[in-house]
């Protein structure tokens, strides 16, 4: 597929994770697998640091944490089998 529209920034993990299901974001998703595989398989076992018992009740620093660990998770070139 092309090349990823998105640059690994947390402004744009939060929106991509978090944001409302639009058609640009469906869109942002299929270009980038690999972050969208990242932040599924991050989602599954995060805690956020304010206790928050589901995502739409994290703060924003809560927000911030979950997307700083999908950057790591992304940067740490887990094998594509792993994020598929």
């Amino acid at each position: 597929m092309g090349h990823p529209v998105l640059r690994l920034t947390t402004a744009n993990i939060i929106r991509l994770w978090f944001g409302a299901d639009t058609p640009i974001r469906r869109y942002k998703i299929r270009m980038n697998p690999r972050l969208w595989a990242a932040c599924k398989q991050v989602a599954a076992d995060f805690t956020p640091p304010s206790g928050a018992p589901s995502p739409d009740r994290y703060r924003k620093a809560d927000r911030v944490r979950f997307a700083q660990v999908v950057q790591q998770r992304v940067e740490t070139n887990v094998p594509d089998a792993s994020l598929a």
